[in-house]
């Protein structure tokens, strides 16, 4: 009794399961062209340029007193951009968010770098006083 609820249990199961396979020839899903997606990309990247307010003319703030030196090569790629970026927009929000960051990776940053995010944070308090957040 056993062997026959198993098996009608199996064939219920492939019966259920026959409706999601695809027959050969009736395929109707797409596979995305590499090409297009590609273009995609660089079209989102170039309307996102675009859309940039740029009124120096610059990707980085250009603050009368020196920035404090950080190792960004101790960081993930972009990093710096996006802080200077945040800083342009007055994101002050954003800059925000990279204090939590920064003390959150605080003790994996020393083990791997030998340093903390001592010199992050004080570009981070930089950028809030050149995008006015104060």
């Amino acid at each position: 009794m056993k062997k026959v609820t198993i098996a009608a249990g199996f064939i219920a199961l492939a019966i259920a399961l026959s409706g999601c396979g695809v027959f050969p020839g009736t395929e109707t899903a797409s596979t995305p062209n590499p090409a297009e997606t590609i273009s995609e990309a660089k079209a989102s990247i170039a309307d996102e340029s675009s859309a940039k307010p740029s009124s120096s003319g610059t990707s980085s703030p250009t603050p009368s007193t020196a920035r404090t030196e950080v190792i960004w090569a101790d960081y993930d790629p972009g990093t710096q951009g996006e802080i200077d970026r945040m800083t342009n927009a007055g994101d002050c929000l954003g800059i925000n968010s990279y204090f939590g960051m920064a003390t959150a990776t605080e003790e994996s940053v020393k083990a791997r770098t030998g340093h903390g995010n001592e010199a992050l944070t004080k570009y981070l308090n930089e950028s809030l006083a050149l995008a006015q957040c104060n």
